[in-house]
């Protein structure tokens, strides 16, 4: 498939959590999800993310972006944006800090349970995990992320072999 171009505005979601987003015209979303890609590398102002095409009921199809990514590109809210979309070829691909992999080096079973996750549960740690400004910050996550790896107790985590609660 062949990176798809086009222009749109930043806005914000204000329903729930905010976010701020890129929304994607229908016609390139939609080649984008026949041709079965659900990720892509987003190109605005010479600078490159990997992100995901979601589609929402207020927003429609559209790019999440953070506030690091809107610096990097020099944008903001309202402002205008020529983006373009390339097929995410590595779409499972997770990038963690430095810290947690060493962490996971030293950790067997927060590694076990790490690689065992799906990517996009993956993807949602990472965030947290790579947020951190400071390495000092960004080690005290990935000790406190792997502890709960490790002991089950990541929020909505169940004991091993214990079932799910009936409804």
């Amino acid at each position: 498939m062949k990176p798809r171009a086009f222009t749109s505005r930043v806005e914000r979601l204000d329903d729930g959590m905010r976010f701020h987003v890129i929304p994607v015209p229908d016609p390139v979303a939609e080649a984008f999800r026949e041709a079965g890609h659900r990720r892509a590398i987003v190109e605005i102002g010479g600078h490159a993310f990997n992100r995901a095409i979601l589609n929402s009921a207020t927003a429609g199809w559209h790019l999440v972006l953070g506030q690091a990514e809107l610096k990097a590109a020099g944008v903001g809210l309202g402002d205008p944006v020529a983006v373009r979309l390339t097929p995410d070829p590595e779409p499972d691909r997770v990038e963690v800090s430095e810290e947690f992999r060493a962490v996971l080096e030293q950790d067997p079973g927060a590694a076990a349970r790490w690689h065992g996750m799906t990517p996009g549960r993956q993807r949602s740690l990472a965030v947290h995990l790579n947020g951190a400004k400071s390495s000092r910050a960004r080690l005290r996550r990935a000790l406190d992320i792997a502890e709960k790896l490790r002991t089950h107790t990541l929020h909505g985590d169940r004991p091993p072999g214990r079932p799910e609660a009936s409804p």
